[in-house]
């Protein structure tokens, strides 16, 4: 590791500067791409790493890896930690653990189509443990600053629209294009 609590803070300090000059620089667009395998088991490749995810066998999946609600929560929660970590580290203040229990609570007929219900989580309930050489208050602020600076707590508070665009994908060969 290098720097404290993990973090390059010198480099990060780098590239706020370079923002702070030139907005533009900290403009990012992400991507992924998945490919579904069968049943609800899906391949998503993002950077250089591939993130299996499937549901459980009582949703006729085969459990080969986290369901994409239990993906989402884990997006959440390790971001709140990144978030802890990194104003931790930009206080001075040295960090022994970061712990974040989350869970949600999920109704499933709105993924069956049961009733009316719309899909998605009702509520979402993190309780989050910090060790560190400070006081309980400061470590209070710690919390809520990386809360607060998570892009994911912040697009699931509904700041994010989501536009699907349908694509099609070309099946003919370049013969059966031009015949008659």
């Amino acid at each position: 590791m290098n720097g404290r609590n993990g973090v390059n803070i010198e480099q990060v300090n780098v590239l706020k500067e370079a923002m702070q000059k030139e907005p533009r620089i900290g403009r990012r667009t992400l991507s992924c791409i998945t490919s579904w395998n069968g049943g609800a088991h899906s391949t998503t490749i993002v950077r250089n790493f591939a993130v299996p995810a499937d549901e459980p066998a009582v949703l006729g999946g085969k459990n080969q890896g986290p369901s994409p609600t239990e993906l989402m929560l884990t997006a959440l929660s390790a971001c709140i930690a990144t978030g802890i970590a990194y104003s931790a580290a930009e206080d001075g203040i040295e960090v022994d653990s970061i712990e974040i229990d989350v869970a949600g609570d999920l109704d499933l007929r709105g993924f069956l189509n049961i009733g009316d219900l719309r899909p998605g989580l009702a509520e979402i309930r993190l309780t989050v443990r910090v060790d560190a050489d400070a006081s309980q208050e400061l470590i209070e602020e710690l919390v809520n600053h990386g809360y607060r600076r998570s892009p994911v707590a912040a697009s699931l508070e509904g700041r994010v629209p989501v536009r699907v665009c349908i694509g099609r994908e070309e099946t003919r060969t370049v013969e059966a294009r031009n015949a008659p």
